[in-house]
């Protein structure tokens, strides 16, 4: 069947958008609106198609670069290796997409819904995805660096090997997500780069984090309860108020890092590396610290009640509480 030219497509698809309807199709119309979703490598840029209804459409391929999608429903689509850059698609629906390698560059995405999304190897690097929902979408290998997902929810999303230096995820929901490799060591998927990431009040309840590195971040008052931390980077992070209440953190790295006033409760810090850190006012309470290096770190105040202790370092040490220094080795 030969294809009508693709300005009459595009035309069918702006007229659904609008909400037009034809009751009595001229010839052609019909099959136009079939060919409306099978827009693979079509040149959409700059077009409005704000509240268009896409869903399932095949956009593999599409550039649709500045495009207002704004409402857009894109639920199931086919946007593989698209070119969204700079995109507008303030609560855009892009439930069960495949957008895996597509270049989501500086896109507005505030508030739009991913949930389930496959956004592997996606570059979304300075997007604007605020508010938006991630929950048990595909990051792995995606490209994130100062994307803002301030108050995004990405419960049980898979991060491993995503890139996410100096993103603001400041309130976001990661519980149960996957940003950290199969064990520490490495087997598997590399874990997730969060250097300089702002994650301050957010939520990693139970998250994979292990070998993950989020040195210099800002983790103040964030809660790791139960997460696994195993390995991780956390050098001169900002952790003041956290909760890695009952997180197992054996031989995470934390050299310098601000733990002030944080909760340590029940949590696994065997072979920790708090070397020089600040664990003033910290909880350590039924804590398990076997082997962990607190040398030059400042203990004023902290709470060891109950904790399990046994073979520590705490050379150069201030402030070391009594509980300590019990069957251990200055």
């Amino acid at each position: 069947m030969m294809m009508r030219p693709f300005r009459y497509i595009l035309a069918a698809a702006m007229a659904l958008a609008a909400g037009i309807a034809v009751l009595t199709p001229a010839p052609g119309v019909a099959e136009d609106r079939q060919q409306v979703k099978k827009l693979a490598g079509a040149d959409l840029r700059g077009k409005d198609l704000a509240g268009a209804d896409l869903s399932g459409a095949d956009l593999s391929g599409a550039i649709l670069v500045g495009a207002n999608l704004t409402g857009a429903d894109l639920s199931g689509a086919d946007l593989r290796q698209a070119y969204l850059r700079t995109a507008r698609a303030k609560g855009a629906v892009f439930k069960g997409a495949n957008l895996g390698q597509s270049d989501l560059t500086r896109a507005d995405l505030t508030g739009a819904d991913f949930t389930g999304a496959n956004l592997t190897l996606a570059v979304l690097d300075s997007a604007r995805l605020d508010g938006a929902k991630l929950q048990r979408a595909l990051l792995a290998g995606a490209h994130l660096k100062k994307a803002s997902l301030t108050n995004a929810v990405l419960d049980k999303a898979v991060l491993s090997d995503a890139d996410l230096s100096q993103a603001f995820l400041s309130g976001a929901s990661l519980k149960g997500a996957d940003l950290g490799s199969s064990q520490i060591g490495f087997i598997g998927p590399a874990p997730a780069r969060l250097p300089g990431a702002d994650l301050s009040d957010a939520d990693l309840t139970g998250a994979n984090l292990k070998g993950a590195d989020f040195s210099e971040a800002n983790l103040e008052n964030a809660v790791f309860k139960g997460a696994q931390l195993g390995g991780a980077n956390l050098e001169w992070t900002r952790n003041r108020g956290a909760d890695f209440s009952g997180a197992h953190l054996s031989w995470v790295l934390a050299y310098g890092a601000d733990f002030r006033a944080a909760s340590f409760r029940g949590a696994n810090l065997v072979s920790a590396q708090l070397v020089g850190a600040d664990l003033s006012d910290a909880d350590f309470s039924g804590a398990h610290l076997t082997r962990t290096n607190l040398n030059q770190a400042n203990l004023k105040g902290a709470n060891f009640k109950d904790a399990l202790i046994d073979d520590i370092l705490f050379h150069a040490a201030s402030d070391i509480p009594r509980q300590i220094q019990k069957d251990s080795q200055p």
